[in-house]
């Protein structure tokens, strides 16, 4: 049986994506961050090694007696952990000497290159999961109001210019007026600002950022996403289609559904 490494951050994805690898045939083996990925990954995958923010060393150390050369990336890391609970070993801290950025896409494809150096190849994190990938077009039943697709243009063309210069992926948008940008807290507490200045009806547009490398940090959202968008009274969610991962899809439309909430795939000629 091939075996694919994963190395495992925060959320549901990882669950799903070992759970999915392991269906096509994969050994999953795992290194799982302490305080950020799920206990579960202990069932999802087929080995587990828990370690600590910024042991890059004890990652591939794991992965070559393993007799990995393939992994994947999925799931983020806090970046506030890098101002707390962060115990790089050398490795680690040899590797952030030398990063000239903080910025997510840097950080992340320098991790890729010092695994490659050690001949283990980053994949892309969609790999096993194409079902998961959002669709183009309307994916509840409830669609938007004519005055709600002017918010996602606009949404779509802010989210990625904040993308671009690294901020983040997400904003929060009401009768053209930018509420909530987010940044380094994530996307359910830049939804929760955004929804007390709304008050009601707001609309959220999450993409990917224009320099995405699908191997890492792919835009997800999923059921704690529809809760959070219900409790800050959104109306509207819209997401870069083939470019962001819909994790539980059908239980995450359902609920959209029956809460009366909107979520449909854009790509950028649509705004």
């Amino acid at each position: 049986m091939k075996k694919l490494g994963l190395i495992a951050g925060n959320g549901k994805f990882p669950l799903i994506f070992a759970e999915e690898a392991k269906r096509a045939g994969y050994s999953v083996i795992a290194v799982a961050h302490r305080g950020e990925t799920d206990e579960s990954i202990e069932r999802a995958a087929d080995q587990v090694t828990w370690i600590y923010v910024g042991q890059l060393g004890k990652i591939i150390r794991v992965f070559q007696r393993a007799g990995v050369m393939e992994a994947v990336m999925a799931g983020g890391v806090r970046k506030v952990k890098l101002f707390g609970s962060f115990r790089p070993d050398v490795r680690g801290a040899r590797f952030l000497a030398k990063v000239r950025s903080r910025e997510d896409d840097a950080l992340l494809r320098g991790i890729a290159d010092e695994l490659a150096a050690d001949g283990i190849k980053i994949l892309d994190s969609t790999l096993c999961v194409p079902q998961i990938i959002a669709a183009e077009g309307v994916l509840t039943k409830r669609a938007p109001r004519q005055f709600q697709w002017d918010d996602i243009r606009l949404g779509f063309q802010t989210a990625k210019a904040i993308g671009r210069l690294g901020i983040g992926q997400t904003v929060v948008i009401k009768n053209q007026v930018v509420l909530a940008v987010e940044a380094v807290e994530g996307t359910d507490q830049a939804i929760e600002r955004g929804g007390m200045l709304a008050k009601s009806g707001c609309v959220v547009v999450k993409v990917s950022k224009p320099q995405q490398d699908l191997r890492f940090d792919v835009p997800a959202v999923g059921v704690d996403t529809v809760k959070c968008l219900h409790q800050a009274g959104a109306a509207v969610l819209a997401i870069e289609a083939g470019k962001t991962i819909l994790l539980e899809k059908e239980k995450m439309l359902r609920d959209a559904d029956s809460l009366g909430i909107s979520i449909v795939g854009v790509s950028a000629p649509d705004c």
